[in-house]
């Protein structure tokens, strides 16, 4: 099932919907805020998730299950002796969403990538909430004359050390560079208020934020022919396109999550583009995803044959991991949308 005409969907919705047993309303008694939870029912009620839902509900992606919960095992044993509590959830979550994307038939290599996205999707949690600590990793990470006190900071030397075998310097040095950006990033939207009065481009935030560039790039593992040293052209004239669609989907998708958590839905940058502009947060949604399938467009018209089978696998596992998994609690709303992470 493709996901290319979706965006041209409207009511009534489209086969594969009823069997879902789409309420519309499922799950908007866990929105804390009644403003917020206007704002969802608005967003749902416009029809614009349909066809993601429905395209959700029927693709079947390769995923080894076995191989992937072996792997978060060793996962969980190695941040224990790090000193270092990661959810047993957020593991098992991203160990999934790395296999559905970037799936490498390399038993090293699996693991090294696990350890790098896992980590990173722990680290973007942990500073979002503790933003003095997205202060000490980068002064421990990028100051040499400072050795690595912080668990966090020794973890990231041993997360890059085990991916070093698998890449050119070149690239792992681009690689740490987008993770430290994301870690600016989150410093920046610490100064964002939830009336929106700070003045903080929250678009320029959004885009800056490395994690996009770093969850990007690493389809580059997946085949010689998106290794970035040598095809270098493609990644730089993509990458752009590439946090679009990352960014734009996933501010979209991650609505209901934000909104039963409320903190996260005042700072999201929907939340703040509709209180700034005005303007309806289910409009914002649809000119947000339709911007990010845009950028996923222009992703495919960049690349080679080749290289379109890998990305278009990429594009759509990301939506069926946002829409499939347990972290973003779509489940709750379309209650036929089973977990994957289980």
């Amino acid at each position: 099932m493709s996901l290319d005409r979706h965006r041209e969907i409207r009511h009534p919705r489209p086969p594969g919907i009823d069997t879902l047993r789409c309420t519309a309303r499922s799950g908007l008694e866990a929105i804390p805020d009644p403003r917020h939870r206007a704002m969802v029912a608005g967003l749902l009620d416009s029809g614009l998730l349909d066809g993601l839902v429905a395209f959700a509900g029927a693709y079947e992606p390769p995923l080894d299950r076995a191989a992937a919960r072996t792997r978060a095992g060793l996962l969980a044993a190695e941040f224990e002796a790090f000193g270092i509590a990661v959810p047993a959830a957020t593991i098992r979550t991203i160990t999934t969403m790395r296999g559905l994307m970037v799936p490498v038939a390399e038993a090293g290599l699996a693991l090294a990538l696990d350890r790098v996205w896992v980590f990173g999707t722990y680290l973007d949690d942990l500073c979002s909430r503790e933003p003095a600590e997205a202060e000490a990793v980068l002064r421990e990470a990028l100051l040499p004359e400072r050795a690595p006190a912080r668990p966090t900071t020794r973890y990231l030397r041993h997360l890059f050390a085990g991916i070093a075998p698998f890449c050119d310097p070149t690239f792992l040095a681009v690689y740490r560079a987008f993770l430290h950006n994301a870690l600016v990033g989150v410093l920046m939207e610490a100064e964002f208020t939830p009336d929106v009065s700070d003045g903080v481009d929250s678009d320029f935030v959004r885009a800056y934020n490395g994690f996009s560039q770093f969850w990007f790039v690493s389809l580059q593992f997946t085949d010689p022919c998106l290794e970035a040293r040598t095809n270098r052209a493609f990644w730089s004239a993509s990458l752009c396109s590439g946090v679009t669609f990352l960014n734009d989907v996933n501010d979209v998708l991650s609505s209901y999550k934000e909104a039963v958590d409320g903190a996260d839905f005042v700072r999201s940058r929907l939340h703040r583009d509709s209180v700034r502009e005005g303007a309806p947060y289910r409009a914002v949604a649809r000119r947000t995803l339709d911007g990010g399938l845009t950028a996923r467009d222009r992703i495919l018209a960049l690349a080679t044959d080749d290289q379109r089978p890998h990305l278009e696998r990429y594009t759509a596992g990301y939506v069926y991991f946002h829409l499939r998994c347990r972290r973003y609690r779509w489940n709750d709303v379309y209650p036929a949308l089973t977990p994957i992470d289980t």
